[in-house]
Formats: structure tokens, sequence, C-alpha cells
């Protein structure tokens, strides 16, 4: 049964199979960019939710922002007057551009943004004000009661060291404002006292905002009060002696609960450069992915794969490739008649059906949504810049007569993907411009001749990509000339460049009589 049904479908039945209601958790650190490896997360925990959903069950997704954090160094993004801030709470350190309430805010409102786009539904929660609310209070009046056997845990699990007076809390000095510094060096709840390397000392509130629980005890003190059921997580999390297996024994011990059920994933890397990383400044934000990919697609992306392989991230060559893949599963779901419904459901995994329902952001289609190649796409943008100029070429070559609004507004979003890519991602190798006036280029008299013959040929032929694609190459094998050489004539007189586009769809989307009067003025 296992090699029939989709991952998220097998590892819902496992949630529903545990309870009829679930709240799924993700979260993270706004440290820097959210980038694309970071949406494997959350997107993980949508499909599950989805998966819990379609198979008659509840479930809640929400996203923790642990706004409370430190940050822990001045990154390479960061200009040095955020060194005085090292050690305090993000949510506590002004925003890098100006425009956002606190540095945490910063980053999490791009990636939040994008979430909607993609369609995620999911409570967002920030730590900063749930310490603040006292969400934490009865959590942390447990842990600090039990810190000499959490310590324990800690040590028999981790292998970690810890000093013989640690208490697991880490105090906000009042004075310098650091998570960092403090000691702490008494507790009867609802206060710790501590002791900070400024100089200063006083006592921290458990019921508010006045310090944070360490990670590895903070994670299981969340999943208690907030009756957490299944979380996804990376490998570092799973390891052996990691953090998971912590919090699992202070889950079960401490807050006598069970751990939540859990999927982990494996890291999407950057193509070239490897795992993307905040801190290093290698990622591909969250925001510029869904600003050069159709939301649909990076979905499809994350989502077709089981979450224990890791994913190439590929923003060049690889994003047409992506695209390509996602229109043929889009077309081959939509094959044959609603009759064959069923038939295609029997086998929806072999058909990638599944996936391609899990893809859409909010609802599955009825039908088939248009379909313009994305390789024409980035032709057509580079011939006309602005909409209607585009919207003709397609007329003209016949790929649509007339255009609803579902249509419109699905072809301009990939518009948009396509000039973003071009501008900031594409290589060089697919772009091009129309030189203006013919190139200053020196033509062999067999060239000139081909060029003639070619511009008659094309002047009286059908104006079809594949009709002019075999007029040139065969001409130029019945001029003795070679195609390589035919083709590279051709990509200088009208681009000026030795390459280009798919030739023959290329000059049909171009106005006839221009290219044909082009040719004959290079022959001349």
């Amino acid at each position: 049964m296992r090699e029939t049904m989709h991952w998220v479908d097998f590892e819902s039945k496992k949630l529903v199979d545990f309870s009829e209601d679930h709240v799924i958790a993700t979260g993270i650190t706004p440290s820097g960019d959210i980038h694309v490896g970071n949406m494997r997360e959350i997107l993980t925990g949508d499909a599950l939710q989805r998966g819990v959903t379609d198979a008659g069950a509840a479930a809640k997704l929400i996203y923790i922002g642990d706004t409370i954090d430190p940050l822990r160094k001045v990154y390479p993004f960061l200009d040095d007057s955020y060194e005085e801030h090292v050690g305090k709470p993000l949510s506590e350190i002004p925003c890098p551009c100006g425009n956002h309430e606190s540095y945490a805010i910063h980053f999490l409102t791009p990636f939040l943004e994008a979430t909607k786009t993609l369609g995620i539904q999911a409570e967002v929660l920030y730590t900063h004000e749930m310490y603040a609310q006292g969400l934490y209070a009865e959590a942390s009046r447990k842990v600090l009661d039990n810190a000499a056997r959490i310590k324990e845990i800690l040590t028999e699990v981790s292998g970690r060291e810890l000093p013989e007076n640690w208490y697991p809390y880490n105090p906000k000095c009042s004075e310098c404002g650091r998570l960092t510094e403090a000691r702490v060096t008494g507790y009867e709840f609802p206060y710790v006292s501590y002791s900070c390397s400024c100089g200063h000392e006083g006592k921290a509130d458990l019921r508010k905002a006045d310090g944070k629980l360490p990670w590895r005890v903070d994670w299981p003190a969340r999943w208690w009060f907030l009756n957490v059921s299944c979380e996804p997580f990376g490998k570092d999390h799973a390891a052996s002696g990691g953090s998971y297996d912590t919090a699992k024994m202070i889950s079960e011990e401490i807050f006598q609960r069970d751990a939540p059920l859990y999927v982990v994933y494996e890291w999407i890397q950057l193509k070239g450069k490897g795992a993307m990383s905040s801190s290093t400044g290698v990622v591909v934000s969250a925001a510029s992915m869904l600003k050069m990919t159709p939301p649909e697609v990076f979905r499809f992306f994350v989502l077709r794969n089981n979450p224990n392989k890791h994913l190439d991230f590929d923003p060049g060559l690889g994003i047409l490739n992506l695209v390509d893949e996602y229109d043929q599963t889009e077309l081959r779901y939509f094959e044959g008649s609603e009759d064959e419904k069923s038939k295609r459901i029997e086998k929806i995994e072999e058909e990638l059906g599944r996936t391609y329902e899990l893809s859409q952001p909010e609802t599955i289609p009825t039908k088939l949504p248009l379909h313009i190649p994305y390789r024409h796409l980035v032709s057509m943008v580079q011939i006309k810049d602005d909409f209607e100029g585009v919207l003709e070429i397609l007329k003209r070559t016949e790929h649509i007569e007339s255009l609803g609004a579902e249509d419109e507004n699905h072809l301009k979003q990939r518009l948009a993907c396509v000039k973003y890519w071009l501008d900031n991602f594409a290589p060089d190798n697919v772009k091009f411009s129309i030189a203006q006036e013919i190139p200053e280029i020196e033509l062999e008299d067999e060239h000139r001749k081909y060029l003639t013959v070619l511009a008659e040929e094309l002047e009286k032929g059908e104006w079809k990509a594949d009709t002019i694609h075999n007029s040139i190459y065969e001409l130029a094998k019945s001029q003795n000339l070679k195609p390589k050489v035919a083709f590279q004539t051709l990509y200088k007189v009208i681009l000026n460049q030795n390459f280009g586009p798919r030739l023959g769809y290329f000059l049909s989307t171009l106005d006839k009589e221009w290219v044909v009067q082009r040719i004959q003025a290079a022959a001349q």
C-alpha cells in the first residue's frame, strides 16, 4: 500500500490513527533572510494539515517566530552598529531598513507574505509576545522546579557537560538588555535572581518577557502548553543526542506528556553553493523565490519529493526545467474527460496527480489553465516588454484567440515571474535583444547568397515555427552550408550575437515583413 500512497497521505494517516484533532507546529529564528531552504518546513506542515483535513480529521497549523532569541553575532549583511546589540532579543533590536518595528519583524514580514502567496494558512505566534503574555509562566515553573533533573537529562542524552550552578533559564539583564551575559544566582517562583557580566544584579519575572528558556527546554515547554501533536523539523534536530532526543525525555518526565509525532526533512541546497544559510548570506530569499517562480510550481518542487530527500534549487536554467515538469504534470492531470476522473484517481501517484492537487495554493482548477511554454514566454518578454505586446504575439502565433479573466491573471503572473528571473537570475546565454539597426558583420559571398534565397523562401512560405525552421535547415543543406553556420548567421543578423532562442519559434513571433526585409538588407 505504501508504494501507491503519496508521502503526505502516508504521514497524515499515521496522525489520524493517533488522534482526530491535531496542532501542527513549525517555526524559525528570524536572524536573517528567511530563504528557500526554510520554506520546506512550513510547506511540509501545510501539506500535513491538508492531508489530515482530507482524511476527515481536524488540524491547525501554527508558525512560531522565535523573536525573543538573541542576536548571536554581527552577520556579514549587517553593519558594525549592530555590535552593541549582540546578545539582545531580536524583538528589541532596530530594524535594518527602518521600516519595521524590530529586527525580527523585518525578516519575518516578507516571509509571511510569501506564505500567503503559497496558500499557507497558519496562526502566527511570536515568542517575545508569548513570554510577555505569561504563556510560558507555568511551563517555566515546572522547568525551574525540576532544574536538577533537566540538567541530568541534558548531560545523559546529549553528553554536554554543564556548569555546577547551571539553571535552565536565561535572564535578560534589565541594565544592558542582553540574554547571554546574566548568570542565575537563585530562584523562588515567580522570580529568578541573576548577576550580569555588565555588573548589574537583578530579578527576572517568569511571568513576563524578562528572559527565556534555553532552546532544548523551550521546545518541549511549548509542546506542552500549545498541545502540539506533530512537528516537522530538520535532520540536525533528529541526530542522535540532538535536541529532539532531549526534548522528548523532558516532555515525558517533566511535562508528563508524549512528545509529538514528527516528520524529518532534508535540506534544500542552492545548486553549486551547498546548504543555504542566513548567517553566511548563501541564500535565495523566500520573497525572491516567489518573484521568479509561480507559487504552485514551488509547492510542486517541494511536495513531489519525500522529505528525506535533499533538494537542489537551481535559480538559473533549472527554473525553466522545473516549470516544464510542472506543466507536463498539469497536462497529464487533465487528460481525458470528466468521466475518467475516477480512473485517474486510481493511479493518482503514478501520474503525480496528488502532488498536483497539493501544489495548488488554494482550490484545484476545474479545467486546464492556459498553457504557454515558459521558454516561449522568456523569448516573448525580450521582444515585447508590455502585456499587450506579448498578447499580440500570442494571437499571431495562434497560441490564443481570446483570453478570459482567469487565464489573463495566470498569464500576467507568469510574465512577471519571467521578467524578474531574467533581470536577476537568468544566465547570459538566454538573454538577447533585437538589434535595432543591421549589425556591422562581415559575410562571405556564400552567406549572402544563402540569405538572399532564404528571404525569398520565407516571404512566400507559411509563417509558422516548424515551417520557418525547416526552411532555414533544408535550404542550408541545399546550399552546401553547414546548418550551424546558417543559424549563427541569422542570429548575428537579427540579434548581433552567435546564439539565441529556438530560431523557428523566435522568428515566428516577429513580424514576417520585418524579418524578410532585415534578411534582404543584410544580404545586400
